[in-house]
């Protein structure tokens, strides 16, 4: 049986470290082709202050 990983479960992850979030930019930046900063996580999905 082949174990996956979800992303979205990957990324929550990775964003658990603030230093991990230049990586996560980066990697963002590089498929979107343009520049991308992260300027707010949520901390749950039931924050809801945020649209």
């Amino acid at each position: 049986m082949a174990n996956y990983i979800r992303f979205d479960w990957a990324i929550k992850r990775l964003l658990r470290n603030k230093a991990d979030q230049v990586v996560l930019e980066s990697f963002l930046s590089v498929i979107f082709n343009r520049q991308i900063k992260i300027s707010k996580i949520l901390e749950s999905e039931g924050n809801q202050d945020f649209e």
